[in-house]
């Protein structure tokens, strides 16, 4: 099975493309498709390998990070970039010019693939070895969507815990609100779940968020992955196939407590 989350590295070190290979290949939902030495390598790589989440250096050779994460977002809007490097004054730079993460080099494993799997979620990451102040500043600033998005395929994200039958009920009144289908039901109560919703028509991502704000038994609707989220959930979110090749959306729901 395609994983879903593709990976290309660009970084001018060999190794540390190795170190990030090594780091990434143990991940269910993660698949390294490519390796780059520079910024005018990866924009062949791109075009012929499609991935969705690129991970760069900042300096390197021929093309720096910058211009590549510049180029990238003008041409391969979908395409996702990370800026991992050992320089902390690039951040303003990374972010302006299009990144979605911004990551030093003693960043830990599980940091990193948690990071990957919140930015292909449609969040924004910012190293932990930044103040609190500057992390929730660009958080803030860059981690607003285009809100005119159109959504064919919805997928709801519940934390636990959640009662069987609460889920349940949730699950039918979101088919009649949205006038869809429920496609599939992923996860446990104890350890979140997770509904892919087959939406009619295509719908304006502020009108779902909209209605599902105004639902009684929601508590919080955001589209980033919260923080207190758990990391095998958002394992199973992101490993997740899509059924048909539909525009998806990912959205975390909280459901009040019965």
């Amino acid at each position: 099975m395609e994983k879903d989350i593709r990976i290309l590295l660009v970084d001018d070190h060999a190794v540390v493309r190795e170190g990030m290979k090594h780091m990434l290949a143990h991940e269910e939902d993660m698949e390294v498709v490519g390796e780059s030495a520079n910024g005018q390598e990866a924009l062949s790589q791109v075009e012929t390998l499609c991935p969705n989440i690129v991970l760069t250096d900042i300096k390197m050779p021929v093309m720096d990070g910058i211009e590549l994460i510049r180029y990238l977002k003008e041409q391969y809007a979908s395409c996702n970039i990370i800026a991992l490097t050992i320089y902390d004054e690039y951040l303003a730079a990374a972010m302006e010019a299009g990144a979605r993460g911004y990551l030093l080099k003693d960043i830990k494993a599980e940091e990193l693939t948690q990071a990957i799997r919140q930015v292909h979620l449609g969040g924004v990451v910012i190293s932990q070895s930044f103040p609190p102040e500057i992390r929730t500043e660009y958080e803030q600033r860059y981690g607003k969507k285009e809100k005119a998005d159109m959504v064919e395929e919805l997928q709801l994200v519940v934390p636990p815990p959640v009662d069987a039958n609460q889920l349940l009920g949730f699950a039918s009144r979101v088919e009649k609100i949205f006038n869809s289908s429920l496609l599939q039901i992923v996860g446990s109560w104890q350890n979140g779940t997770a509904l892919t919703i087959c939406l009619k028509k295509a719908t304006p991502i502020a009108d779902i968020l909209n209605k599902l704000a105004e639902m009684p038994e929601i508590e919080e609707v955001v589209e980033k992955p919260p923080s207190k989220t758990p990391l095998s959930l958002l394992k199973k979110v992101t490993g997740i196939p899509r059924l048909e090749r539909r525009m998806r959306r990912t959205i975390f729901v909280k459901l009040k407590p019965l």
